[in-house]
C-alpha cells in the first residue's frame, strides 16, 4: 500500500510533468509573425541591363550610392541587383557591392533636365523577389552621392 507521503510524491511529480509539457506547448504554437513579405518567391533572377549608348543619349548623370534597410539587409548577396528606371525606362543597374563592411549599390543614373521621378527594383537572390520602390526622388544631377556621408537606405518595406 501507498502511503501518504509516497502519494504526495507522485502526484507532485505528475503535475511537474503536466506543467513542462504545457510549457512545451504553449511556447512551440507561439506566433511565427513570419512577415510575408520576407517569404521566398519565385522570382528569377531579371536580365536587367544598362542599354548601350545610354550614356551619350543623356545630357546629365545622377551617381548615387544605395544601401538596403536593415529588414533586407540580412539577405543581401553577392547575386542581387539594383535597377533604377524613369517613366519605366532602364537609366542604371547596379550589382551589390562591398566596401569596409559596407553593403551598397552604386548607381550612375542618366537622364535629362526635367526628366522624371527615379524608381528603384532591388533583386534579392535569397528571397527571389523583387521589391519596388515606385518615385524614390526626382532625377536630380546636383544630388549628393550619398546622405551624410552613408549611402541613402531604401524603404523597399513599410509599415
Amino acid at each position: 500500500m501507498i502511503n501518504r507521503s509516497d502519494m504526495k510524491k507522485i502526484l507532485s511529480t505528475i503535475a511537474g510533468l503536466l506543467l513542462m509539457g504545457v510549457l512545451v506547448v504553449v511556447t512551440s504554437c507561439g506566433d511565427d509573425d513570419v512577415d510575408p513579405r520576407l517569404a521566398v518567391g519565385s522570382e528569377e533572377r531579371p536580365a536587367w541591363a544598362t542599354p548601350a549608348g545610354l550614356y551619350q543619349t543623356y545630357e546629365f548623370t545622377m551617381s548615387v550610392q544605395v544601401t538596403l534597410q536593415d529588414e533586407l539587409l540580412a539577405y543581401a548577396s553577392d547575386n542581387d541587383l539594383m535597377c533604377a528606371t524613369i517613366d519605366g525606362e532602364i537609366r542604371a543597374v547596379a550589382a551589390l557591392q562591398r566596401t569596409g563592411g559596407e553593403v551598397y549599390f552604386p548607381l550612375v543614373i542618366a537622364g535629362n533636365s526635367g526628366s522624371g521621378a527615379v524608381s528603384l527594383s532591388y533583386y534579392c537572390a535569397q528571397l527571389k523577389r523583387i521589391y519596388t520602390l515606385d518615385r524614390w526622388q526626382p532625377f536630380t544631377p546636383g544630388m549628393s552621392p550619398t546622405q551624410d556621408g552613408e549611402p541613402y537606405v531604401i524603404p523597399f518595406i513599410t509599415e
